[in-house]
């Protein structure tokens, strides 16, 4: 009983942040969600992939519904000896979304608060201060959730660090290895690579205090078992892993064959990869949310100077109402986003307090830390160092859209806040102490936020398009001057956040002031500090993630809710054909994976042979599709638009499933067979590299000589022949790991295929009657579940050894 009573408050506060987190999305409540974007594309791309799982019971590693066929391990699937990913699992389905993911992301910190030693009400605050900086609610909204879930579990992992650090080995190995693996298992490799740094600082710092007092066996002993957390933790994701490792150098992160890949040619191409760079003056958004205007569409009152100018101008009250609900309010660097990286104007000034109260060097990691992920959050507009780290940070030039470091840079400041308000609950500084360097604090912080707002004109790239749209209309006298008008409103939305975070630093200065000269008690000061942290968060959270954006179940299946054209070409019984839809941005939209098997798709790591493909020959010269490649890879419909919405048109040329060849090429170079497509006649003719193997050679099919598709799963293709003399066929399917991962077969004999039309399979065929199989095997499937369950059992045994040892230690 007493052990229970013990760990109540503990368990109290992870109550708390489920009911906050609840009333934050109260909607949930009444069955309402979030049509959040990339979960409605995950679940276009995953359709297949499930599809067959829920028929057969087994899990296919390969689908054909996105890009023309990829490895579905990207996209879904399970990994059943894995005991974390069924924890993962079991975790996120207990809690709809997005209350789940958010309500993690409090526990993780505070898992961390806690492995720090910190003071219940410090991990509390801290943790709901991590969870609702507003970069967080942005990927929530926007459907990231792995993002959000591997920020929620990293946290963790340095709590397990600290545990071992203070030499509570068991235990500390134990919650290093749980996390490390649920870490993992969330997926989003971006993020975990950014916490590696401060895994690796923090395990110098701590190293460097050991050596210093003379501890070396300690530090062997600490690094020993971190190092068997890291076994242990990575080997419940062998299969995932090796899948993932496999398939990156495949994919764009990859090395290209090309001398001059559009895609990259060792990594990602550096202007994808800065795509998304913060702006050095817009940094400032830390501690002033509008200063950049918020997000790339915004909302302004009819107190507005663009409402006034609009209506002083004839314009109709309800129509000037309509028009200032969809402005360009941002006008920052970046080519579009939802909101600003928001980390608190009281978090930012508790972390400069610190820097001036709280003991030991540690603090100087931390700022190291942040001013080094700011850095990295500007991309292109700091090219001289993010070139140099791109060019030589090992896996550095594999992940894009940097500004994703401004959530590391959100975690530093609320763990330097943390470490301030402990410093001021501890009781152990005395006002004539505080005095000086809580003015410096609020001198500085007020300063930024001045330096914030007087480094920028209000106005943007994008400004003269919008100016250029409205004179059409209205001509460029009255566009000029809404123009300015809207200039003036992003000025005083601006202004209004620096006298906000005035008056919440002045707030918070008075709290600490009353403390200090005890006119509040500390539980009263708890709850001042608590109060203002969660209202200043909070409340620019709902200004971008609020009850608006949830919607009924039914609401949010209206992505899928088939066209007509859907409906035409799911009447075609052909188990196998691809569909394009030229209506929309094919290469970024999964929802007709949902429906049919797709040569677009929406994922952040395509095959990188089929983006070059894309990029280099679908489109002619003449800006058209090119009709040979649409041919080849089996392309039957077309979706375009019609008089009334969107129509099948079925092409009659596509070359089906498999098709022989009288002519087969052979090119020196991969270049040399990638724009060989720009005037191959595909019906007849292949080409293909000298590396593959093959001979120019002429073949004489005739029209009695035959190939089809006899039997289709997206992991096993069978096909007939019967053919008078051998042939070669091509088939309509993406070459991936050939003879390696996808196996191939005739009459049961493994027979090589070989890459041909720079994406596409090809094999020659003996004469006679014959069976032709492809399947999908990958090493990493067969040999990493072993060693999944070899690692999830000696969890177990470590966790057990640790409750064991806990309850020894207590008798």
């Amino acid at each position: 009983m007493n052990g229970f009573k013990k760990y109540l408050p503990y368990l109290l506060a992870v109550l708390f942040f489920l009911v906050l987190t609840f009333l934050y999305f109260s909607p949930v409540l009444s069955g309402k969600t979030v049509a959040m974007h990339d979960d409605v594309m995950s679940a276009g791309n995953a359709r297949e992939a499930m599809e067959y799982h829920k028929k057969t019971g087994e899990y296919t590693w390969w689908t054909n519904a996105v890009f023309g066929g990829m490895p579905a391990n990207m996209i879904w699937g399970a990994y059943p000896y894995s005991l974390t990913s069924r924890l993962g699992s079991f975790i996120f389905a207990a809690i709809p979304a997005p209350v789940n993911v958010i309500f993690l992301l409090m526990t993780g910190f505070f898992i961390f608060m806690m492995g720090l030693r910190k003071n219940l009400w410090v991990g509390i605050i801290a943790s709901v201060a991590y969870a609702f900086g507003t970069y967080n609610l942005l990927y929530t909204e926007a459907g990231h959730l792995s993002k959000i879930l591997a920020l929620a579990y990293a946290p963790a992992i340095l709590g397990g660090f600290a545990l071992i650090f203070q030499r509570r080995y068991l235990s500390g190995t134990f919650l290093t290895a749980l996390f490390l693996s649920l870490e993992i298992y969330a997926n989003h490799l971006q993020i975990t690579y950014y916490f590696i740094f401060i895994l690796l600082a923090y395990f110098v710092y701590e190293s460097v205090k050991l050596i210093r007092a003379g501890e070396t066996k300690t530090l062997a002993k600490v690094t020993g078992c971190l190092a068997l957390a890291v076994v242990i933790g990575v080997g419940m994701h062998t299969m995932r892993l090796w899948n993932n490792l496999v398939y990156s150098k495949e994919s764009t992160r990859g090395i290209s064959e090309l001398k001059n890949s559009s895609v990259g040619n060792s990594g990602l191409d550096r202007d994808y990869a800065f795509g998304w760079s913060y702006g050095i003056d817009e940094t400032f958004t830390l501690i002033v949310p509008n200063l950049m205007g918020g997000g790339s569409i915004g909302a302004l009152s009819n107190k507005s100077e663009t409402y006034k100018t609009l209506v002083s101008n004839g314009v109709d009250a309800n129509m000037a109402g309509q028009f200032v609900q969809q402005l360009p309010l941002y006008f920052g660097e970046q080519s579009s986003t939802s909101g600003p990286a928001y980390s608190g104007v009281l978090v930012v000034f508790l972390f400069i307090l610190g820097l001036f109260i709280s003991r030991g060097r540690l603090k100087w990691i931390i700022l190291g830390l942040t001013l080094f992920f700011i850095v990295l959050s500007w991309g292109s507009h700091f090219a001289s160092f993010n070139d140099f780290l791109f060019d030589h940070l090992p896996g550095y030039n594999k992940f894009r859209a940097v500004t994703m470091t401004l959530v590391i840079v959100h975690f530093l400041l609320v763990w330097g806040a943390a470490n301030t308000i402990s410093a001021l609950f501890s009781g152990e500084i005395t006002w004539p102490v505080l005095r000086k360097p809580l003015y410096y604090s609020v001198g500085i912080i007020t300063g930024l936020m001045l330096m914030g707002y007087l480094s920028v004109d209000f106005s943007g790239l994008r400004d003269a398009d919008f100016k250029s749209g409205i004179a059409q209309t209205t001509g460029p006298e009255f566009a000029s001057k809404l123009m300015h008008s809207l200039q003036a409103d992003r000025q005083s939305m601006a202004w209004s956040d620096v006298i906000r975070g005035i008056i919440l630093v002045a707030l918070l200065f008075g709290g600490i002031w009353a403390y200090y000269t005890h006119k509040l008690n500390q539980r009263i000061f708890t709850y001042v500090v608590f109060l203002l942290l969660a209202y200043d968060l909070i409340g620019v959270d709902k200004r971008y993630f609020n009850n608006d954006d949830f919607t009924t179940q039914k609401g949010k299946a209206h992505e899928f809710i088939p066209t007509a054209a859907d409906l035409e070409i799911l009447k075609d019984q052909d188990p196998n054909f691809k569909v394009i839809n030229v209506t929309t941005s094919f290469s970024s939209d999964a929802r007709d994976s949902y429906f049919h098997k797709s040569l677009g798709g929406y994922h952040g790591a395509k095959l990188k042979k089929t983006q070059e493909l894309y990029e280099n020959q679908l489109i002619n010269k003449d800006g058209q599709l090119n009709r040979q490649i649409l041919d080849m890879l089996n392309t039957k419909y077309l979706i375009t638009n019609g008089p009334s919405g969107p129509v099948a048109q079925r092409n009659p040329d596509a070359l089906g499933n498999a098709w022989f060849i009288d002519t087969l090429q052979v090119v020196p170079t991969a270049d040399d067979e990638l724009n060989a497509l720009a005037h191959l006649q595909t019906a007849t003719s292949a080409v293909t590299q000298q590396n593959q193997g093959l001979a120019a050679k002429t073949y004489t099919p005739d029209s009695t000589e035959v190939i089809r598709l006899s039997s289709y799963a997206p992991n096993k293709l069978v096909y007939s022949s019967e053919t008078k003399k051998p042939e070669f066929a091509v088939f309509s399917e993406i070459y991936y790991r050939g003879n390696k991962d996808w196996k191939s077969y005739i009459d049961g004999k493994e027979t090589p295929h070989h890459k041909v039309n720079y994406v596409l399979r090809g094999m020659e065929i003996p004469a006679g009657k014959h069976e032709i199989v492809f399947e999908f095997k990958p090493a990493a499937v067969e040999k990493g579940k072993t060693i999944d369950l070899i690692a999830s059992i000696a969890l177990v045994l470590l966790g057990v050894g640790a409750v064991y040892a806990g309850v020894k230690k207590k008798e």
